[in-house]
């Protein structure tokens, strides 16, 4: 008779001698004792991995050197209104003044002292995409 998938002659399994039977898929170990294993070199890949995250190199094609960031620091920052220090998360606006994140409350240039001139600059903008047109007063100038 051909035997189905049965072993000859079992093994013990080979780490702790626990008593019950491996296999040579499970590297001569039992369900429990495989478990275990799988567990201990998930953990290392993840320390392995976590350290390999931990600091990243960025290369800018702009400056010749790199900068190293920490990931985990860049995660914990908290996004704060700058007058009310209120949690702003994704929902915060920031100023063309560069002072930073403000909540909907104080989004508004009155509300946080905004040192920023928006006339200026939108005269800038008007001059240059409107050009001034002149047109000649004599039309039979020769």
């Amino acid at each position: 008779m051909i035997s189905c998938g049965k072993a000859e002659n079992p093994i013990l399994c080979a780490t702790r001698g626990c008593g019950f039977y491996g296999t040579s898929s499970n590297h001569n170990l039992c369900s429990q004792c495989y478990k275990a294993f799988l567990k201990e070199e998930e953990a290392k890949i993840v320390a392995a991995l976590s350290d390999n995250i931990s600091s990243l190199t960025i290369h800018d094609d702009d400056s010749q050197g790199t900068t190293t960031e920490n990931v985990s620091s860049t995660m914990k920052i908290k996004q704060r209104c700058m007058i009310c220090k209120k949690k702003v998360g994704l929902i915060g606006f920031s100023c063309r003044c560069d002072q930073g994140m403000f909540c909907r409350v104080h989004r508004y240039p009155e509300e946080h002292e905004c040192t920023f001139n928006f006339k200026s600059t939108g005269r800038v903008t008007l001059a240059k995409e409107n050009p001034l047109c002149k047109a000649d007063k004599l039309e039979t100038r020769i």
